[in-house]
Parts: C-alpha cells; structure tokens; sequence
C-alpha cells in the first residue's frame, strides 16, 4: 500500500533537490517505505541511484557504493585507487545528470561519509540531486545529532517514520 503523503513528499523532495529521512525499525521497514514512492515517480523524474554501503561504511565504501551505482565502470574503468579520482567522477556524473541518490541503512555510516555525501550535494554538485537517507528508527536520528553533521541535519527538508 502506498502512503501518499510520502509519495507527494518525496515529489516535492526532488523537485526541490532536497534531502529526505525515512525511518523505519528495521531494514524492511525503512526500504519498503521509500521504494514503492521512488519506484512510482514519473516519467521525467530523476533516475534513482540506490546505495548500499557495505562494511565497514566509511567513506572509502560510500564512494565505492557510489562509483558501482553510478556505472562509472563502464565509463572509466575500475575506481581509481585514490578517494579524490574517483570522488571527481562522481561529482561529474552527478552535474552532468540530475538523480535521486537513496542511501539504505544510513545510520551506520561514518560521519566521514555523510560528510562527503553532503559536501558533494551542498557545494561541489549545488542543487544538482536529491536525496534520500533511510535507516532505522533512533539511530539514524542519533548520527544526524552527530555535532559534525549540524549543517546536513540543518538542510534536511522532511522526515517520515515508517
């Protein structure tokens, strides 16, 4: 079943090119909550990039995860070897076409790795995606009260619990 007001949410979301909480108790529980609105987008909506940042979800997984989702492989070959190479990629890939970046399980990222996420969205990619962070109910709230991500929890635009 489908709850509209986080589908209308998740429109205005990435309309605006904005951030996005969703929030469930467990795995099933925040990924079914956001993939059935992300999947009924319309035609024309950005295409959704879904994250999944495997152990230990630093920021060397996220731009891994990020690198795989994107299909940069088939572009420019395997990730380069430094961070900054392969996070320039990235960038360019996300400026050259708007998407919906869905990170699952977001409350075990590493601040480090929200903090990238961020920095791409707010200054290297400016109103370039929009964004979805999902993961469990409290912890996800607990990282974004992280004093390092104050600017992130500042610029989310809505939550949901699921």
């Amino acid at each position: 079943m489908l709850d509209t007001e986080r589908y209308e949410d998740l429109r205005e979301v990435v309309a605006a090119r904005a951030i996005m909480c969703v929030e469930g108790e467990g795995p099933l529980q925040y990924t079914g909550a956001i993939t059935r609105p992300v999947l009924l987008l319309p035609e024309g909506a950005p295409e959704a990039v879904w994250v999944h940042a495997k152990a230990p979800r630093d920021r060397a997984a996220a731009v891994e995860a990020l690198y795989t989702a994107l299909h940069l492989a088939t572009a420019h070959g395997p990730r380069p070897h430094r961070l900054a190479d392969a996070e320039d990629l990235i960038v360019a890939e996300l400026a050259r076409t708007p998407r919906l970046v869905v990170v699952l399980g977001a409350h075990e990222l590493r601040t480090a790795a929200l903090e990238m996420l961020y920095g791409m969205w707010a200054h290297q990619v400016p109103g370039g995606f929009a964004w979805v962070l999902a993961g469990r109910s409290g912890k996800l709230e607990s990282v974004l009260a992280r004093p390092a991500l104050a600017s992130l929890r500042s610029c989310v635009l809505l939550r949901h619990r699921a």
